[in-house]
């Protein structure tokens, strides 16, 4: 943390950020970019949300001053006409850039960050232009392949992005594949932002290996949310594997038991075991699994997204000192990464029970399970340490 705090004493900016994604300690990309700015100067910082997605104070970052955007209303888009309000939201967002100078008041912006999701980063670029500022965008996923928009809006989108990208100073990938693909599609280079642990996260430093009772079920527990029908059929494929090692798969997570039901995932050998509070998280699953499971979809739909975004499940699931089981098509973020760290996880790159049967089998064994453990918490403080993801960020800001 030293050197985070050698960066503080410079001039860092005074920050606006503007973005759908609401900035709080919960989940998903909240969570990152809560870590992200966490240690950032209160009095340097405003936060501008949208009425779409609006944090809950409890979970705000203490003393920063947070701000509501109107941009639209959340009821229409939990409709039948969700493509087409989506559309015109992607379509008109921009225009109320007028709200911003109201929401600013005293605060005299250097700097605009944003993250590439949903209607708002529009606003965010335009504003960083109009007022020649610099703007730095954070990219979690490959937003415009997936958004839920009618086509011809789409490729506009595609474009206006493009030359959001090439006009921000700073384009923070969360992952090297992302880097990648966008250099290929827009031209222009991006830096790897991995998700980082949050701050009071103290990794494990030797594996927590439990002795196999023939008493009580092998555990596998997933934490995380359900984006898709292949994450769904991914779960299913691992408490059908379980079944046949008298094991239990335990869900953590928004999901409900009535969703569960109607998803399929309402097995004898499914629990669902609720949403965990992130600084409570660890620690309980560390108690209750001897496995944990990371599933990508093999959804062709789902495909590009799997290619360029990253499980942030990761930056928790390696500090836990528990062995990891990815399962994912050969193409995925998740699977490349653990190939490029040999030895980090059990990898099952092809749709099919019965090879996470066999991968299972293996995980049974104490001595494995304690290999792959501890690669996997030397690898995790090396990728997802929160110092090195902040530093970057602040860096960056300053330069």
């Amino acid at each position: 943390m030293e050197s985070l705090k050698m960066i503080e004493n410079k001039d860092l900016p005074r920050l606006l950020y503007i973005a759908d994604v609401p900035v709080e300690c919960s989940y998903h990309g909240s969570a990152l970019v809560y870590r992200l700015l966490e240690e950032y100067p209160a009095h340097k910082l405003l936060i501008v949300e949208t009425d779409l997605s609006i944090s809950e104070p409890k979970r705000r970052l203490q003393d920063v001053n947070y701000k509501q955007l109107s941009i639209g209303n959340q009821r229409w888009l939990n409709t039948r006409f969700h493509s087409y309000v989506s559309s015109w939201l992607s379509l008109t967002a921009k225009n109320n850039i007028s709200q911003i100078p109201k929401l600013l008041g005293d605060f005299q912006p250097e700097a605009v960050l944003t993250v590439t999701h949903g209607y708002s980063w529009r606003i965010a670029a335009q504003w960083a232009k109009e007022n020649n500022l610099p703007l730095h965008l954070i990219l979690h996923d490959d937003w415009i392949p997936i958004a839920p928009i009618l086509e011809p809006v789409r490729k506009w989108l595609d474009r206006q992005f493009k030359n959001i990208y090439h006009q921000a100073q700073s384009r923070f990938c969360v992952s090297p594949f992302m880097v990648e693909e966008y250099e290929k599609r827009y031209g222009i280079s991006g830096k790897v932002l991995y998700p980082s642990r949050a701050k009071n996260v103290v990794s494990a430093t030797e594996p927590v290996i439990k002795i196999n009772d023939k008493n009580k079920p092998f555990t596998v527990a997933y934490g995380g949310s359900i984006n898709s029908n292949g994450y769904v059929r991914a779960l299913q494929d691992m408490a059908e594997a379980l079944e046949k090692v008298n094991g239990q798969l335990i869900i953590y997570g928004t999901l409900t038991k009535e969703q569960a039901k109607s998803q399929g995932l309402d097995r004898p050998n499914i629990l669902i075991g609720g949403l965990i509070p992130s600084d409570q998280f660890i620690e309980r699953i560390r108690q209750e699994a001897e496995v944990l499971f990371l599933p990508m979809s093999f959804e062709q739909k789902d495909k590009v997204n799997m290619q360029v975004s990253f499980p942030s499940k990761l930056t928790d699931y390696t500090a836990t000192g528990l062995p990891i089981l990815i399962y994912g098509p050969f193409y995925c973020s998740a699977v490349r990464w653990a190939k490029e760290n040999p030895g980090v996880a059990e990898v099952v790159e092809i749709e099919d029970s019965q090879l996470l049967l066999n991968s299972l089998k293996k995980l049974q064994r104490g001595e494995y399970r304690k290999s792959l453990a501890q690669k996997s918490i030397i690898t995790g403080n090396n990728y997802f340490d929160y110092s090195v993801a902040n530093e970057l960020l602040w860096k960056s800001l300053i330069s």
